[in-house]
């Protein structure tokens, strides 16, 4: 069973969990949350992410998620999977003030504009234009996340 958690370098665990308001600014920079920080650590990766998200992913991790990409057969299906994630990745550093430039096409792919939110997801962070986000998360109710919950065998 895979860990919920990394331990990095410094030898601190990582988890990435909570959720963050910020706002980006008119040239797409945005602060990163400060709980997020280390884990992702000076330079990480921000790609597509699903249902009209952005994710960021530490160094390590992304190597992981590369390495997994690449061992799948190949295929039509396997191409635009690693097309969609690779070909929209870029690495991105963190400013003095703890800012990344998030590229243009990347920000108009997940519509972000002005509010934001940091969704932290174990091994990687989720970003989402906040609209988005409350909409996508008023379309969710505990009965759907009960049903959900009970077809992967997830209890409490």
């Amino acid at each position: 069973m895979a860990k919920l958690y990394k331990v990095v370098e410094s030898g601190v665990i990582v988890m990435f969990m909570g959720q963050y308001e910020h706002t980006i600014d008119s040239k797409g920079r945005t602060i990163i949350p400060a709980k997020y920080r280390e884990g992702l650590g000076e330079t990480f990766v921000v790609t597509r992410g699903l249902d009209g998200c952005l994710f960021l992913y530490p160094s390590l991790e992304w190597q992981e998620f590369v390495d997994k990409l690449q061992k799948l057969p190949s295929s039509q299906k396997t191409r635009k999977i690693q097309r969609q994630f690779l070909s929209k990745a870029m690495e991105v550093t963190l400013d003095k003030q703890g800012r990344i430039l998030i590229p243009a096409m990347l920000r108009e792919q997940a519509g972000l504009e002005k509010d934001i939110v940091f969704v932290g997801m174990m091994n990687r962070v989720e970003v989402w234009d906040k609209s988005l986000l409350a909409k996508e998360e008023s379309q969710e109710d505990d009965l759907s996340l009960d049903e959900a919950m009970d077809e992967l065998d997830i209890s409490l």
